[in-house]
């Protein structure tokens, strides 16, 4: 070793380890909140301008009818807030003991209108015959033919409704069987019935569809009967007034055919009419049963689900009270209101952006779907102080689904800047 020379001191690797830590990790720090800081901004829109309320469609279900709630014959449908529901589906049901005490009446009055034709029929054949020395041959046969058919024709038609009155009554008695069923099914699988009782349920629920079945086609042969009486009336009539042309050809002046029209009208007015009043009252009473069935309408909403219940079944309604209200989570959109201060760009189909409140923060754009006609005041929870009122356009906005939002949440709105 040369005189003079000397010999470097490795710095120790501690030393090494502290340097690095004064003056590396500093800086690594501060590029990473860089990239943080970055991120973050990317995911943040321009300040909000306005503040939006998630909203859904909502629909009351009204009773259409005053009556008496009771329960869904189903036992595994009974229906409670929060349920889902789909359109047809039934909700509600009223008791319907008076619609089928009114269908009971209807058909005892179909047989006393039975008795009331034949006695009716026997009363025109005396007094027909008492007048019989007064009238040509002609005359009274025409009188006989026409008092003839227009009985038959009566009690055709009171055939076809009394068949009708029974068929329909036979449908309400094999809904409550098929109910009744149901419950049964449900019961016996949770070993709270027998399996006999549930048989003889199934046959009798079996026995009347083939009853029903038997009853329609009988129904629909009456209709075809009562279709070819009212042919041949109608056949009788028209060859009644061809005589009566040929009458008036001849000089006479009198009208066969009205004659003797107004002389079965005598007879058999008040029992058309009573026919005619048991037809209507049968659909009243077949479109009250209907009613009382209460869905959710198609027409308004395709699925939901109940937010809130207003009666339970023992509860006595009246026409036009709400029942319970249904949500569609499908038909959701945002409500905002544009403030008089703030200059933004409004036009239906411009993209507006939404942000939530929660953490993580997301955002999203969309687009306006509405613009409110006129300035109106801004509902509490959307006001910046709620003890300072203030008015505001309302605006409609289409909700981003890539948000998942709640109806009642507020979120955050950018509108664009006016030119």
């Amino acid at each position: 070793m040369a005189v003079g020379s000397k010999k470097k001191i490795r710095t120790p690797l501690k030393e090494h380890l502290r340097q690095m830590r004064y003056q590396l990790i500093p800086v690594l720090v501060f590029l990473g909140g860089i990239y943080v800081t970055g991120l973050l901004w990317s995911k943040h829109m321009e300040l909000p301008n306005g503040i939006g309320a998630v909203k859904a469609l909502r629909v009351d279900i009204i009773s259409p009818v005053d009556g008496v709630l009771v329960q869904l014959p189903d036992l595994r449908k009974q229906l409670d807030m929060f349920d889902s529901v789909s359109a047809g589906q039934v909700v509600c049901k009223l008791d319907d003991s008076t619609v089928l005490a009114t269908i009971a009446t209807l058909e005892a009055q179909g047989k006393e209108l039975n008795m009331q034709l034949a006695a009716t029929d026997a009363e025109m054949k005396l007094e027909f015959a008492a007048k019989r020395a007064d009238r040509s041959d002609r005359r009274q046969s025409l009188l006989d033919e026409a008092r003839r058919l227009a009985v038959d024709l009566e009690e055709l038609k009171l055939d076809v409704a009394d068949r009708t009155i029974k068929l329909e009554s036979n449908r309400v008695a094999l809904k409550r069987r098929a109910e009744k069923l149901a419950i049964l099914q449900d019961l016996v699988k949770k070993k709270l019935e027998t399996e006999y009782a549930l048989k003889d349920t199934q046959l009798q629920h079996d026995v009347q569809e083939v009853e029903i079945a038997e009853q329609e086609k009988a129904l629909a042969e009456a209709r075809t009967l009562e279709t070819k009486a009212q042919a041949r009336m109608d056949e009788f009539d028209k060859m009644v007034r061809e005589e009566d042309a040929l009458s008036a050809a001849q000089g006479a002046t009198d009208s066969l055919a009205a004659s003797i029209q107004k002389e079965i009208d005598v007879f058999l007015k008040p029992i058309e009419a009573a026919v005619a009043t048991q037809k209507s009252r049968l659909q009243e009473a077949l479109l009250l049963l209907k009613a009382l069935e209460i869905r959710v309408p198609p027409s308004v909403i395709s699925s939901g689900t109940i937010v809130e219940i207003y009666r339970m079944p023992g509860q006595a309604v009246r026409a036009g009270e709400p029942i319970m209200r249904i949500a569609n989570l499908d038909s959701m959109y945002i409500v905002s209101y544009v403030r008089q201060p703030h200059r933004v760009s409004l036009k239906v189909d411009s993209t507006v952006g939404v942000q939530v409140r929660t953490i993580p923060i997301r955002a999203a754009e969309t687009e306006i779907a509405k613009i409110g006609p006129q300035i109106e005041s801004i509902p509490s929870r959307q006001l910046r102080d709620p003890k300072v009122p203030e008015w505001g356009l309302p605006v409609k906005i289409n909700v981003p689904r890539s948000l998942n939002l709640t109806p009642g949440e507020l979120v955050n709105i950018k509108y664009k800047a006016a030119p």
